[in-house]
């Protein structure tokens, strides 16, 4: 059983590896990917790390400059049912697809604002490979980081001398989470 998963695992990999991707045109070019971002936090005071799954949807639209250059803006939405949280992207879209014979792959930047929790900074680098699937179609996988930055309540936190604890309201700030990023997409 081991060695049938094993070599269907070899024919998928050659044959993906197999497909010559065509280089992108001047023109239109648009992106629709689902993106994953995962982080896990450890507390100060909290025995076990929190772990938080972000799943959803980016899709972007720019010109393609020449075969390796793209220059673009999207939007996005991805959800986290644990905490009940999103991270909503709107950013501007740099990628660079570089072409080694049969071997396509590409270095992928977004930079923008994440418009939920308070709007910060949306930041994602990531590097991949495009597959071809048609004579326009690419299919692309990719990893990377991606900051998003979120805006933080801060309290003062005082013990009163009779024992009860008293809050107090000090201001807000701008954080950034780090997140480990994998998406699956198309370009057409």
């Amino acid at each position: 059983m081991k060695l049938k998963h094993n070599l269907t695992f070899a024919i998928a990999v050659a044959t993906a590896f197999s497909l010559n991707a065509r280089q992108p045109h001047s023109g239109y070019r648009g992106f629709i990917d689902w993106s994953n971002n995962i982080r896990s936090d450890k507390y100060d005071n909290w025995p076990v790390r929190q772990t938080a799954y972000y799943t959803g949807v980016t899709t972007s639209h720019g010109y393609q400059i020449n075969p390796m250059f793209f220059a673009g803006a999207g939007i996005g939405a991805e959800y986290c049912s644990n905490y009940s949280e999103f991270i909503v992207p709107v950013f501007v879209q740099g990628r660079a697809d570089f072409s080694f014979g049969a071997f396509t792959p590409f270095a992928d930047i977004r930079l923008g604002a994440n418009l939920s929790s308070g709007t910060g900074v949306y930041f994602s680098p990531s590097v991949g490979y495009r597959f071809n699937w048609g004579r326009k179609v690419g299919v692309n996988v990719s990893l990377g980081m991606t900051l998003a930055g979120y805006k933080c309540e801060l309290y003062d936190v005082t013990v009163t001398p009779d024992g009860y604890w008293s809050l107090a309201y000090i201001g807000s700030e701008h954080r950034s989470r780090p997140y480990f990023s994998f998406r699956l997409g198309f370009d057409f």
